[in-house]
């Protein structure tokens, strides 16, 4: 009888094991865009945007904002621009009249060192390359990391300051994507420095 209960519980906390390190793939995901519909981001979604969503004190009750602080997958599903970020643990969605306004998110699960960060740029970068983004200006424009001279200033700038680029789809979407070192930076040791990146987007308010 005895092994009998010790099997069952053997079952019992594998099963709890694999669903406590269950596949990423199974994250809920987030399909929206800039002026998309809220019911239609409710439609297009596997993640429960309903029941993380803030509703505003109006008669009748509006939409004001989307809360994500458990893994999740946005897909920015624009047709022609669209893009899928590596799942976050963190996103916040505005609305105004029934819309979508701003997306801000990190493309990442949790902070990351500088190795680590390089290689997630730079896919990250290829994809909105692909995705027909394109930089605001020479000052914000794409980070350059094909040459150990060129890791190592941003690594030493990171030190110092938040790194942004700005990009554009002209006359429809702006997004700041913020690079930063964010745990153990006063320590100024690139070895044990952990980074983050955030993306905002909204619309595209610097093309005239």
């Amino acid at each position: 009888m005895r092994k009998l209960y010790l099997g069952i519980l053997f079952v019992i906390v594998a099963a709890l094991i694999i669903y406590l390190n269950r596949d990423s793939g199974e994250n809920g995901t987030i399909a929206l865009h800039i002026g998309k519909p809220y019911k239609d981001v409710l439609r297009d979604s596997t993640f429960p945007v309903k029941s993380e969503t803030a509703m505003r004190a109006t008669t009748p009750p509006v939409e004001d904002s989307t809360w994500i602080t458990r893994p999740a997958i946005v897909k920015f599903d624009d047709p022609k621009h669209g893009f899928t970020l590596p799942p976050t643990k963190f996103a916040a969605i505005g609305y105004n009249r029934g819309r979508v306004t701003t997306i801000t998110t990190s493309p990442m699960l949790q902070t990351l060192p500088f190795d680590q960060l390089i290689l997630l740029i730079n896919n990250l970068q290829l994809m909105l390359r692909n995705a027909g983004w394109t930089p605001r200006d020479e000052y914000h424009t794409w980070f350059k990391l094909e040459t150990e001279i060129e890791r190592n200033t941003l690594q030493t700038l990171l030190f110092k300051q938040v790194v942004v680029m700005t990009l554009l789809i002209p006359h429809r979407y702006g997004m700041s994507f913020n690079v930063k070192c964010y745990a153990r930076c006063d320590e100024y040791d690139p070895k044990t420095a952990k980074y983050l990146i955030d993306v905002s987007i909204g619309q595209d308010f610097y093309t005239r």
